[in-house]
């Protein structure tokens, strides 16, 4: 039987290194393409250290995760960076309710190594395992599921800290507006710094792979995509030079025996 488990803030964290920074000092996306000199770089731990940068700085003001904004977007010139990598605790998991909340400095990878053990799986991400939660709340990013949108559909509630200072919990119920806005919002409305997210069982899949003429592509995902029940994720590749042909790709539940034996790779 699983049982409630709420994880303390002591909670141990495997982060990536990050470079220490002194200002002014030039800031990179995830691509190495796109320098940007800010002003200062800091790198919060706690919920009051970013109310005190907001409240207290005249100029400009960027949040950082993982960079994979790739076209500049990630430091605005001569800006304060809030880097949020190391704001990424695990404030509470649920395994009953199937919900955790989060600093959302934390990258989704890590929070599939807390559930994994409770044989829960993130409800609604982007295909990559790397990006920071706040920056997919930012761009209320969408993944491969079928059945789901983007990954508001998966949010319980946020804190946001806004320009002023001033703390603001949001949900569908409290402060709807706001928290339609910020999910999505590229940062324009304040800093997200917690999130609440639901969770889902984990499943069994079976890929499954079939390349057609892009023409019949759209009858196909009608027919055995859309309304499919078993289909857990799709997505459809073009192959490149004419755009004739189409690989399609599912992920399939199953009750077969894994093959692939490792649950997190």
């Amino acid at each position: 039987m699983v049982t409630l488990s709420v994880v303390s803030t002591a909670c141990s964290i495997a982060r990536p290194p990050i470079a220490r920074h002194s200002a002014p000092t030039v800031i990179y996306d995830v691509t190495q393409l796109n320098p940007v000199r800010v002003k200062e770089v800091i790198q919060p731990r706690t919920t009051a250290e970013i109310v005190n940068a907001v409240s207290t700085h005249s100029g400009p003001i960027s949040i950082g995760g993982s960079r994979h904004s790739m076209g500049g977007q990630t430091a605005a010139p001569g800006a304060l960076l809030i880097d949020m990598r190391h704001f990424d605790r695990i404030l509470a998991f649920d395994s009953l309710a199937k919900t955790i909340t989060v600093q959302t400095g934390i990258r989704w990878r890590q929070i599939q190594d807390r559930i994994d053990s409770a044989n829960l799986s993130i409800k609604v991400m982007q295909s990559f395992a790397n990006f920071t939660v706040g920056g997919s709340l930012s761009v209320n990013a969408h993944g491969r599921y079928v059945g789901f949108g983007p990954l508001i559909g998966s949010v319980r509630s946020i804190k946001i800290v806004l320009a002023d200072g001033e703390v603001v919990e949001a949900s569908r119920q409290l402060h709807p507006e706001l928290f339609k806005g910020a999910i999505g919002g590229y940062g324009a409305l304040g800093v997200i710094t917690e999130a609440t997210l639901d969770l889902a069982d984990n499943v069994r899949v079976k890929r499954q792979q079939v390349t057609m003429p892009i023409t019949r592509y759209k009858k196909f995902f009608f027919q055995h995509i859309r309304d499919s029940s078993a289909v857990i994720f799709h997505n459809a590749d073009i192959y490149l030079d004419q755009y004739r042909m189409v690989r399609a790709e599912s992920y399939v539940r199953t009750d077969d025996a894994v093959t692939v034996k490792d649950r997190l790779v």
